[in-house]
């Protein structure tokens, strides 16, 4: 799909902004480095193994650079705001269909967040282990929403996320282009339009 026909959609530009301002950690409305910079270091404190530090850090960035700055050079002083960043990416998104770094950075970030977040290494993340991980990105704990996110993920009402289950939802969220909202995971938490 193009860029146009995710940008065309109402939904999926909402689940950009959600996406957008749950990422804005200092509430500045822009996204910069320092904010992903500052969830690598969140989420490097929940690891009990501080060899993956170098791989977070690394993630984040290119999470920034690919997913928010549309593949651009970054630094210290690249801001993009809200109005910027949704069509970089839809341009990012519409690209993933292309065996390039975008495909590959998708892929790695879901499995790797998955083995970040299932802290006791169970191969399923549990309903407080994936309130864990929302606490990072937002930098409050935010049970109700945690769990309504939980809950849209969680297809088979195990109790618990599987690998397939995960890395499923943020595919759907961010590469499906869909007129209706209703049913789609919502890993991030309830839409900020809703």
């Amino acid at each position: 799909m193009s860029p146009q026909e995710f940008l065309s959609s109402s939904v999926w530009v909402t689940k950009m902004k959600t996406y957008f301002k749950l990422m804005d950690v200092d509430k500045n409305g822009v996204l910069t480095l320092s904010d992903y910079e500052e969830i690598a270091e969140r989420m490097i404190q929940l690891q009990s193994d501080p060899s993956r530090s170098e791989e977070i850090r690394g993630m984040c960035r290119s999470l920034f650079q690919y997913f928010v700055a549309g593949g651009a050079p970054i630094d210290s002083y690249t801001q993009i705001n809200e109005d910027e960043f949704i069509p970089n990416a839809a341009k990012t998104v519409s690209l993933i269909q292309l065996p390039d770094k975008v495909r590959e950075v998708a892929k790695h970030k879901n499995e790797l967040f998955f083995d970040l977040i299932d802290t006791n290494h169970s191969g399923k993340i549990s309903r407080e282990e994936y309130r864990k991980y929302l606490q990072v990105y937002c930098g409050e704990d935010k049970p109700e929403a945690a769990d309504q996110a939980f809950d849209s993920i969680d297809l088979d009402g195990s109790g618990s996320i599987s690998r397939a289950e995960f890395v499923e939802s943020h595919r759907v969220y961010w590469f499906e282009h869909t007129s209706n909202q209703s049913n789609s995971p919502l890993p991030y938490g309830v839409l900020v339009d809703q």
